[in-house]
Parts: C-alpha cells; structure tokens; sequence
C-alpha cells in the first residue's frame, strides 16, 4: 500500500512533466519547420533556457515572489533538460536517420523506428528531470520501464540487429549501390541498400537477391567496383612440361598487344603457381572495363591463350592417355590442308574479279607460292610501320583494318572490314610503302599470304592487273573515308564515355576527402542557417547549367542526372539536391549563363578558392555533356571553358585529335 502511494505522485508528475515536454517538442518543431538546421534551433533553445536559469531566481526575488523562485528554477532546469533530449534527438536524425542509414540523402527508415528512439531518449530526459530535479523516486518507474523495454527489445530484436548492421555497412561503405559485388557466391550490382536489407541484381539473369544487414555484414563481399571501376578476372591454365613456360607466358602476352576487350593498360599479368599432377599451372589476370565486357573479355583472353599455343606450338595439358587424342596442332593443319589446300587458293583466286583474265596456269603458278595462315582474334596478320610483303586473300572469316590516330597508337579507328574473296594490303603494295593499318582477325580467319615476288611478276605477265588493283584500290578508299568518319566519330564517344566514367569514379572514391573539413567547422556549419556546403553546390550548378543552356531550356532529362550523379558519388550526404535543383534551373534560365563574364562563370571562379570545388564541379560537367548522347560543338566548346577556368585539364575528346575538329 505505502509502495502504491509512493507510486501515484511519481505518475502523476511523470504525466505533468511528459505533456509539458510534449508541448515543448511541438512549439519547437513548429519553430524549426522549413528551416534546413534542427540542430541550430536546438541549440537556441537551450541557450536561452541557460539564460533564464541564472536570472529567472533574482529577476523573482526583485519582484519580491521568492515563494515561486525555488518552483521556477526546476520548471526551468526540467525545460533545459527536455531541450538538451531535442538537441539529441535532432542530432540522431541528422547523423543517422537523414545520414548513415539514408539512401544518399533519402530517408528510408520507417516512422516506426525513428519515433521509437526518439521516444526513448524524451522519457530517458523525463526519467532524469524526476530524479535529480524533482527528488522524486523512479524505482517503480525503472522497474516498470525496465520490463517493457526488455520485452520491446526481444521484440524487436532482429529489427534492431539489421538497423546497427546497417549503420556498420554505411558507415564502412564496403559497398554503394551501382557496385558490383559478390556475396556468399551470388554475383550482381548493387541495386538498392536500405535500413534492413541490401538488393543485388544479377545483370545476366535479371534475378533480384534481398540479402538481411546482418548477413552481410559478417560475410566476405567482392567488390569488382571497388579500388577502380575497372573490372580484375583470371583463369587458370596447365601448360605440359614440354612446353617452356616463360615462351608461353610471353607468346601470350604478344597475341593481347592489339586486344579489343582485355584492357592493354594495366597489362595482363602472368603467375607460375606451381608443378600439378598433369605439368606447370599459370595463372592469368587481366582487366576490363566493366560488366557489359565480362564475357568478351574472358572469350578473347581463352582465344589469345589459344593461338599462342598454336603458333608456337605449345601444349594445354590434357589426360591424352585416357582420351586416347595425340597432337592436337598436327590434326588442324591436316584439317586445313584439306580444306584450304593449293587447288582451294587457285580456285578462290579464280572467283575474284581481279584475276578473272589469268589463266589456269598462271593461278596455279600463283597459289602454289602461297602461304596460308590461320589466325583467331585477337592476333594479327600485320602491324603498321612494318614492311609491305605481298598481298593478303581472304578464304574465309573476316579481317579488320585499324588505322592509328596517334603517335603513341592508344587509340585506333576500324576502316574496312575484309571478308571472304577480298585483298588487303593492297596500298602499301601499290605504293611500296611500310603498312599504314593493323589487320587484325575479327573471327577466326583463313588467309592466304601471296609474296610480293610473285604478285609483281604476275603483273609483268598481265600488266592490266596493275590497272585492276589501282581501280579496286580507288574504290574501296571512298568508302574507307566515309567509314573512317563514322568511326572516328564512335571514338570521339567512346573517349567521352571514358572521361566520364573516370571522372565520377574519382569523384566517388574522393568525395569524402574533399570536404573534409575540421571537427570545429563541421560543427559551425550544424549551427548555421546556411545550406551545407553551399559553396560546393553553387559551384558544381552553375557548371552543369552551362553545359544545359548550350541545348536549350532545362529538362527532365538533365534533372534526372544530377540525382543520379551526385547520388552515386554521395554527393547527397553533404549537400541538398533539392536546393541544388532550384539553383541548377536559376542560372540556367539566366540570358548570360553562356557568357565569361556571367554570373554562372563568376561561381566557378569561387569554386577554385575551395577545396575539392574544382574537381567536383569539373566532373559533374564532364557527365552533363553525355545526358543527351555525344556531345554537340558548343557543349565542346563549354566545356573546354570550364575547364580552364577550373584549372582542369581538358578532355581529350573536347580537343582536336590529329589536326583536325570534331564534328
């Protein structure tokens, strides 16, 4: 019984003190709403509570009502308290609910769980105020509470497991959506992270995998994504211990020169890992660019594998005793000389127009000088600069010319496909000249090598071949411009896409080290009215406002990249997109966006006194001009602007390549 009236006042002052902590709450966030800082409000509040604490006693006994000073000063001390639990709580939501635990900004923790703990930390505060305050006794109180928060915490016991996991893994950033991961064997990209559960879709089953915080986050995770975006594979290979393995690892090594899929930089790399049971195993690693080049990537590093061990005439291991095979490189040259034997040249020769008036004798004479070689992508039948040596005759696959652009031969543009019953070669022969094009096969192909020796006597017998050739050179040089454009305009996209991909992956992989900013001024800035990083923001808006304004009117399509963007880059977490949406259209629809001296141009001139400003504003323009396909001249022309206002180095793409501007 005396426990029991102990227990009714306590309830009592506990329900007085839990609705004036309520109205407090509520005047307070009505204070703060439409404002962009809790945290500054907060922080207001319990300074002038402060305040009031030290005079509100001698402000009483002046007024001569000291019977309320001792009353007022607890209501006082009771309101500072609730502020201070207004002040964690805004704290928690600014930190974790709109920070670790959102989705780049967005909030995705439910009600449920946010006004949970915020009602935890306000009775936590009222608990306090009864106890230290108001010398009131709290032991039902606990005892009670303790009970309810021992059955809600079993209750929600998984729930809590996945919110902590989840704080962990963002915290961390072990893995942003857009990655491509590995988790216990499933492979994908990362499609959506939130407070319980991580998404992966596996982009070659379109099959969707929900994995729980916790179970990732005790698990390995391969991230493909993660230094650089470029991808790292390998395979593993068993030469026979008749096969020297250093001539295997360079002859390789040599067929991945002119590679297509396999990046050239970084090279290829090559490790002996030891004897097996069957001869020496090697390992190979090589990179590409990203998910859509896995399987060219892997098809062309086994078929570079495979005509090295052909051309010099190397052996995989293989149990031959038990499948009773013998030499596999014996078995396709019988294979080839029967399908492609001299009769078979003379015969293709015979069908091309070119040697139509030759007669019977003079084309068994020519394919008997032959030589047929047989090569698989990605090798090469020449390179440039080396010396011409006849013609080549297509008897099956396809041949690729590839002309080089630059002194350092990086990139390549293909100018002519050669397919069955075509000659290449022919210009470096006319003009006896070194090869200007890499003949590179695209499939497997068959061609038959005719030595100069034996072309050039063949015209001294039919000197109207000469004339035939010239023609037949003159027209296949028409169409080889026209497709030079086209692919020299592929290049320019290709060099574009490039640049942007590096751009947002250092943006990504540096964000947070570019604002970093000390502990004080990551204080100040919870405290000010002001926009975080504002600076930052204005900047990088003004930059893609300019890059939009060289199409015209701002649209869906634009607005929908910068989410995307800085999103991806976790932008987001620093800085307000809606904010920066409504100054990306503000200096848009300026009519001096496009002009040096506006306004647009005057904020990037501001980013380059800032940390991290230049580069951040530079790659989100970089990534605007590729929103609406490859670039037009005065995206180009803006482009080359901003970054030499920036301080950044222009994309190459935005440049002249070989003398000559891009179209």
């Amino acid at each position: 019984m005396e426990a029991l009236q102990q227990v009714i006042p306590a309830l009592g002052l506990f329900g007085l003190l839990a609705c004036a902590a309520l109205l407090l709450v509520r005047i307070a966030t009505v204070y703060v709403s439409g404002r962009v800082h809790r945290i500054r409000a907060s922080a207001e509040l319990i300074g002038l509570l402060v305040v009031l604490d030290f005079t509100i006693g001698p402000g009483l006994r002046f007024l001569g009502a000291d019977s309320l000073v001792a009353p007022m000063e607890r209501a006082v001390l009771a309101a500072t308290a609730i502020g201070v639990a207004f002040l964690l709580n805004s704290v928690v939501r600014v930190v974790l609910w709109d920070g670790l635990l959102s989705d780049h900004g967005e909030r995705k923790v439910p009600v449920i769980v946010t006004g949970s703990v915020g009602v935890a930390i306000y009775l936590a505060a009222i608990l306090l105020v009864m106890h230290f305050v108001y010398d009131e006794p709290i032991g039902g109180l606990l005892a009670t509470s303790g009970v309810a928060a021992l059955v809600l915490g079993f209750a929600a016991q998984s729930t809590l497991k996945e919110v902590f996991s989840g704080v962990a893994l963002n915290a961390t950033q072990a893995l942003r959506i857009g990655d491509y991961v590995e988790i216990d064997g499933v492979y994908g990209q990362v499609h959506e992270i939130n407070w319980r559960s991580i998404s992966v879709k596996n982009p070659h089953t379109n099959s969707l995998y929900i994995f729980p915080n916790s179970g990732v986050a005790d698990r390995t995770i391969l991230n493909f994504s993660e230094p650089t975006s470029r991808f790292r594979y390998f395979l593993t290979f068993t030469l026979e211990l008749s096969s020297p393995p250093e001539l295997a690892i360079r002859a390789i090594a040599r067929e991945l020169e002119n590679s297509r899929f396999v990046r050239r930089d970084p090279k290829p790399d090559f490790n002996m890992l030891g004897y097996t049971s069957e001869g020496i195993e090697v390992r190979v690693r090589w990179h590409f660019d990203d998910d859509d080049h896995w399987w060219d990537a892997q098809n062309e590093m086994v078929m570079a594998i495979w005509s090295a061990m052909r051309k010099h005439r190397l052996r995989i291991a293989i149990n031959r005793h038990w499948l009773g095979t013998g030499d596999e490189w014996e078995k396709l040259d019988q294979t080839g000389a029967a399908d492609f034997g001299k009769d078979k040249v003379a015969e293709q020769l015979a069908k091309s127009g070119l040697f139509a008036e030759c007669t019977e004798k003079d084309l068994s004479q020519l394919a008997n000088s032959t030589r047929v070689l047989s090569l698989n992508p990605p090798a090469c039948f020449y390179e440039p600069g080396e010396p011409s040596d006849g013609l080549y005759f297509v008897l099956s696959g396809n041949v690729a010319l590839y002309q080089p652009i630059d002194e350092e031969d990086l990139h390549e543009i293909k100018v002519e496909n050669c397919q069955e019953g075509q000659i290449f070669g022919l210009q470096s022969f006319l003009e006896s000249v070194p090869r200007n094009y890499l003949a590179q096969a695209e499939q497997y192909s068959v061609v038959a090598h005719i030595p100069d020796e034996a072309v050039r006597k063949l015209i001294s017998d039919h000197p109207e071949i000469h004339g035939k050739l010239q023609d037949d050179l003159a027209a296949r040089a028409q169409q080889r411009e026209k497709d030079a454009k086209v692919a020299h305009k592929e290049l320019l996209a290709a060099l574009h896409a490039e640049e942007r991909r590096k751009l947002s992956e250092e943006l990504r992989q540096n964000v947070g080290e570019l604002l970093e900013r000390p502990g004080l001024h990551h204080f100040m800035s919870l405290l000010s009215s002001k926009v975080r990083h504002e600076d930052i923001l204005k900047s990088t808006m003004a930059g893609a406002a300019i890059i939009a304004a060289c199409r015209g009117d701002v649209d869906e399509d634009e607005e929908q990249f910068l989410r995307r963007a800085m999103a991806e880059a976790d932008l987001l977490r620093h800085v307000s997109i809606d904010h920066g949406l409504d100054l990306f259209r503000e200096y848009a629809a300026r009519d001096d966006v496009l002009a040096r001296e506006g306004q647009a141009f005057a904020m990037l001139d501001r980013a380059s006194e800032m940390k991290g400003g230049p580069q951040i504003a530079h790659a989100i323009a970089v990534g605007m001009t590729g929103v609406h396909g490859t670039p037009i001249q005065a995206e180009r022309e803006a482009i080359v602007d901003i970054s030499k206002q920036l301080g950044r180095d222009v994309p190459q793409w935005a440049q002249e390549i070989e003398g000559e501007q891009n179209e």
